[in-house]
């Protein structure tokens, strides 16, 4: 009996140490499941973190609004061949200021500024500087009356989107279109004219918008325009002169009218006062060119030759005005004659103009 004993309590102990480790298992085994049933839950709750905070930081990004510029100029009736100042109110930033201006038929713009007149081109941003003022040069070949809509913008160092934006406009007269007589008119009527027509405009595209438009037959096709870019691009560079390029003169009618106080206005001309023809010689080419000349019939008789003329820089213009006496007729035939040496292209060199002179 005493040799059974303790036999029987070593085989107690076995029993209750297998059953301790099972039971040891199990627990681990439970608890594994119920730390893998945690996890997934974790990890969204961490991502919905991260979710909330990279929107709360887009939001605060895109939350910048756009400012306004004040933008003005010192007329908003312009003769075509003139010119305008544009000025605007300051971004208090460091930056650029950008030019652009809308597409409107015939309608062209140039920069002038210390170095120059540049050529720009319609809805096509211009980098200009840091500056508040610009002369613009404009040009309207088709209509009466032309609106001009144009946009400064302000883009900040190492952006490339405006933070500030203003828009204007100027109106546009042609007075050689359908023999218009600008000196009986006053500006406050061309303006009523103007803002009559766009009155009609306006009625017309209304009777548009109100007719209805059938649906596309397959919307998914529908594109929005694209967003502008605004490219840094600086445009007042001196006109360099390539000695392997070519020159190109090139004359341009602008308009005939009187000269008073020793400015010339645009307007019909009586046959029995004294009259004036302004015009326009540019250097389409992109070599600096010769000295150059110019003549033209008289209407009272014979020819008016000029002196020699400075040498235009590629893209450089000058606008000339040469009065002459009464004419004493009913109209006139203008043909004017530019002449240079190693000029390219002759063929627009010379232009024809008639005018009728009023009684």
């Amino acid at each position: 009996m005493n040799n059974e004993t303790p036999e029987k309590k070593n085989s107690l102990l076995k029993t209750l140490a297998i059953a301790g480790f099972v039971a040891i298992i199990i627990i681990i085994g439970w608890l594994s499941i119920q730390f893998v049933s945690v996890i997934p839950n974790a990890f969204s709750s961490l991502a919905s973190l991260a979710e909330g905070i990279n929107q709360y930081e887009e939001t605060t990004e895109g939350s910048q609004e756009t400012q306004s510029l004040v933008v003005t100029s010192n007329t908003t009736l312009v003769n075509s061949g003139g010119s305008a100042d544009i000025s605007w109110n300051t971004a208090q930033a460091q930056g650029s200021y950008v030019f652009s201006y809308d597409c409107a038929d015939g309608v062209a713009v140039d920069l002038v500024g210390a170095n120059g007149v540049q050529n720009i081109d319609c809805d096509s941003n211009y980098n200009v500087g840091d500056v508040d003022t610009l002369t613009l040069a404009i040009d309207s070949e088709k209509n009466r009356y032309s609106d001009l809509s144009y946009t400064i913008a302000f883009i900040e160092t190492d952006k490339t989107e405006p933070t500030a934006v203003g828009n204007a406009a100027l109106t546009i007269v042609n007075s050689n279109v359908a023999n218009i007589n600008l000196a009986d008119e006053t500006e406050e009527e061309i303006l009523e004219e103007a803002f009559e027509d766009s009155e009609l405009d306006e009625i017309a595209q209304e009777a548009v918008d109100e007719t209805p438009e059938s649906a596309p037959s397959n919307p998914s096709t529908v594109t929005q325009p694209p967003a502008p870019v605004f490219e840094q691009e600086y445009v007042y560079t001196i006109p360099t002169s390539d000695p392997n390029g070519r020159i190109d003169l090139a004359s341009r009618f602008i308009s005939t009218g009187v000269i008073i106080n020793q400015r010339f206005v645009s307007t019909s001309i009586n046959r029995s006062q004294s009259g004036a023809i302004q015009f326009e010689v540019k250097n389409l080419g992109t070599k600096t060119s010769e000295d150059w000349t110019f003549s033209f019939d008289l209407p009272t008789g014979g020819t008016y030759e000029s002196k020699v003329q400075k040498p235009l820089k590629p893209n450089e213009r000058a606008i000339l005005t040469v009065g002459f006496p009464e004419a004493n007729r009913g109209s006139f035939t203008f043909e004017v004659d530019v002449e240079t040496s190693q000029d390219r292209v002759s063929a627009n060199n010379d232009f024809e103009t008639f005018v009728i002179f009023t009684n």
